[in-house]
């Protein structure tokens, strides 16, 4: 909101400079700032104050949490590679010089990765390249379907966002939004639909799908900050769960009984 139409004399003020002319109003709190207070956060302007606090820039709050936090990928890599440097050295123990040398390769690399090495990240797919060729010089065709694998893994790890924060590389706003929304959005009502797809095998999840399901949909408000959305998910886990418990109770239980009492007929 401006103000360049209010007389001078009464127009307001900003709140930490005094003697400069409010130039417009927070989102959040309501306070007046000028031109060099206002802070752009998320396409909405806050004065320095509030632009500050975790709720508000959620995204920057959400990056230093992951920031340099090793993932799934890391852990892994890190098994694998000392499940690797055993295999190397049982390998180099019989002999076999060429398919330990690759073992312990790879365990460099997995154990690189699990430690932040920027050259392990970037060898894993040189790593790949060689293991193929290698493969098709020295043994036809039987290497090659690994060195398909560890590309593909290779692959993956440089596109994975989640892996690019434990690296501490930078993510733009649009892509750091999609996995807040796939971590941090309203977790309750993914779980509550992941449950209630379960409930259709095991009816004792349904009646917990279902409250999953009412209680995230109580928590939906796209106009908070940050925003709590996922409706269609939490109507999805509510709507799976009534129909599993009603399936069971309707359909299956009653043939469930025949079945319990002819048996105990028979005994």
């Amino acid at each position: 909101m401006a103000f360049a139409d209010v007389p001078s004399a009464v127009s307001p003020r900003c709140a930490v400079h005094p003697d400069v002319p409010a130039g417009g109003i927070c989102g959040r709190c309501g306070g007046f700032f000028c031109d060099a207070c206002a802070t752009w956060v998320l396409e909405a302007v806050y004065c320095t104050a509030c632009s500050a606090l975790p709720e508000v820039n959620y995204l920057e709050t959400f990056r230093q949490k992951l920031w340099g936090r090793r993932d799934t990928w890391a852990w892994m890599l890190g098994f694998w590679g000392l499940v690797a440097l055993g295999v190397g050295a049982a390998l180099l123990g019989s002999g076999a010089t060429v398919a330990g040398g690759l073992a312990l390769a790879c365990s460099a690399l997995g154990l690189g990765c699990f430690f932040r090495q920027r050259w392990a990240r970037r060898g894993l797919p040189l790593l790949a390249v060689g293991l193929g060729v290698a493969g098709l010089v020295r043994e036809g065709l039987a290497l090659l379907l690994p060195a398909l694998f560890l590309f593909g893994v290779a692959l993956t790890l440089h596109q994975d966002p989640r892996h690019k924060l434990f690296f501490r590389e930078p993510l733009p706003d649009a892509v750091l939004l999609r996995l807040w929304d796939r971590y941090e959005n309203n977790p309750l009502a993914r779980l509550g639909l992941m449950l209630g797809l379960y409930g259709v095998v095991l009816p004792v999840l349904a009646p917990v799908a279902v409250g999953l399901g009412i209680v995230a949909l109580r928590r939906v408000n796209p106009e908070a900050r940050p925003p709590i959305g996922r409706r269609g998910q939490a109507l999805a886990a509510l709507g799976l769960g009534l129909g599993s418990l009603v399936l069971w109770v309707g359909f299956f239980w009653p043939r469930l009984s025949t079945l319990v009492r002819a048996l105990f007929a028979v005994g």
